[in-house]
């Protein structure tokens, strides 16, 4: 298989804004895999908790919402990464950062999932967890800037 960047698609729920700079999560996921040694192509979908509940009940049997799940696909597509913006934002004011931090650490998370890490004993768990937290630690040392997008300026009518 050829090696390369991780091509990273996102999409965003209709009715969510925008919760998180995309630029910014494709790069923390192409940098993550760059670090695992993973290539590529994974989606992410930053989605509602009533869209989260669905996948949650339809593949876990499991009802309500969740955090974020992870689809593995067949090489070299890694697979689909949902993550509840709701959730996230919940989340994120319990720990205190921002929804947009929130989201990306739990797209790495999926993504994680993607590469063959686990979190089904407490070891597994531990040492996945710490990888994610050094994954995004690390990138937003060597990448400075926000997890929330600017506010877009409105443009400037022209007279004439």
């Amino acid at each position: 298989m050829k090696t390369g960047r991780l091509r990273v698609s996102v999409r965003i729920s209709p009715g969510l804004g925008r919760p998180v700079t995309v630029r910014r999560l494709a790069e923390l996921l192409r940098s993550a895999a760059e670090r695992e040694g993973a290539h590529g192509a994974v989606s992410v979908w930053i989605c509602r908790d009533d869209e989260i509940a669905d996948l949650h009940e339809r593949f876990q049997g499991v009802p309500g919402p969740t955090d974020v799940m992870s689809f593995p696909g067949d090489p070299p597509y890694l697979g689909d990464i949902a993550v509840s913006a709701e959730t996230a934002a919940r989340q994120a004011q319990e720990v205190g950062h921002s929804t947009g931090r929130e989201i990306a650490f739990l797209a790495l998370h999926g993504f994680l999932h993607l590469v063959g890490y686990d979190d089904l004993s407490e070891p597994e768990r531990a040492r996945m967890l710490a990888q994610q937290e050094e994954l995004l630690r690390a990138f937003e040392a060597d990448h400075r800037g926000s997890w929330e997008p600017k506010a877009r300026q409105p443009r400037a009518h022209r007279q004439g």
